[in-house]
This record gives C-alpha cells, sequence and structure tokens, in this order.
C-alpha cells in the first residue's frame, strides 16, 4: 500500500537484481497466459536481466523510477525522455515500462509512478505516451482511468508470434 513508509526514487545499480526479478514476474504474468515456452523464457533470460537494468541507469534519456517500502521494491517505471511517439508528432516522452508486483496492484503505486512520469514528460513541454498489450484490458482500464487515450496501435515480436499493443497518449500534461 502506498503510505508515509513508500518512497519513490530514482534507482541504482544495487537495484538491478531486484529489478530483474520484479521485471520477470510482471511480464510473464502478462504475455506467458498459456505457461513458458521457449520464446519466453529465452526473451526473459535475455533481456530482463540485472545487466539490462543497469545498463537502463547508464542512459542519459532514460529514467528508472522504483517504489520501494522497507528495502521491498514494489514497482518500476522506465521512462524514455527522448522517444517520438508513432502516432503524435508532440509526445517526445515515452513510458517504456510500469510494473507493480502483483501483490501491491491496486494500491496505489503504478498510479504514483505514473503521475511522476507525466511530471517528468512536462517538464520537457510534452505529453506522456506508452503501449499497452491489447489484451491486458487491466491495464487499459487503468491508463483510462488515468486520462489515457488510445491513438494507434503497435506490436510486439516476440519470436514468431506478434502481440498487439495500443498506443495510448496522455490527454493533458501532468501539473
Amino acid at each position: 500500500m502506498l503510505n508515509s513508509t513508500t518512497q519513490i526514487r530514482l534507482a541504482t545499480p544495487a537495484d538491478a537484481p531486484r529489478l530483474a526479478v520484479l521485471a520477470a514476474q510482471v511480464w510473464t504474468h502478462t504475455y506467458a497466459k498459456q505457461g513458458i515456452n521457449d520464446e519466453i523464457a529465452s526473451y526473459v533470460l535475455a533481456n530482463l536481466t540485472p545487466a539490462y537494468f543497469l545498463q537502463c541507469m547508464q542512459q542519459a534519456s532514460l529514467q528508472l523510477l522504483v517504489a520501494e517500502q522497507q528495502q521491498y521494491l514494489l514497482a518500476l517505471a522506465l521512462v524514455d525522455t527522448d522517444s517520438p511517439c508513432p502516432t503524435y508528432d508532440d509526445s517526445q516522452v515515452e513510458l517504456k515500462t510500469l510494473y507493480v508486483h502483483a501483490h501491491f496492484a491496486g494500491n496505489g503505486l503504478g498510479s504514483a509512478l505514473l503521475q511522476r512520469a507525466g511530471q517528468l514528460a512536462a517538464a520537457q513541454g510534452s505529453r506522456l505516451w506508452l503501449s499497452v498489450n491489447a489484451e491486458n484490458s487491466k491495464a487499459m482500464q487503468f491508463y483510462l482511468k488515468h486520462q489515457y487515450q488510445q491513438c494507434g496501435e503497435i506490436y510486439f515480436d516476440l519470436g514468431q508470434t506478434r502481440h498487439k499493443n495500443w498506443i495510448m497518449l496522455q490527454t493533458q500534461s501532468a501539473a
């Protein structure tokens, strides 16, 4: 639950192992609805690694935010401040990832991280955009509730499988 002991901060290199585990947990929950096949296992082991998160922390255009409570990592948000929206020319800031540990979903962590990401976009005179798995109705409802609108589609290719993602755009800048 989001309370006075919850801290939202920039990730540090010491967070990298926990970030990898959290990302793997949330990602597989979203994409592995039929179980773990070779494509899913290969993707997770190659891409959701401590080294990946360390690399993210070293890129100037990326901001990696974490929500932590009593030394437990609960959620993360990865914001790219130099990523033009494919369907809306005036948006340059992308929420690349918003992952909340399943046991803490619905407790305000995602909302707090989304608000912080929106503030990063507003500081650059941009609205935040993101893509969300089209089959993830819970995430779609979350973004709609937070004043995001669907403005296109893109695909995430995982091996031979294409996953449709909706492009969502913040309807107004965050204050």
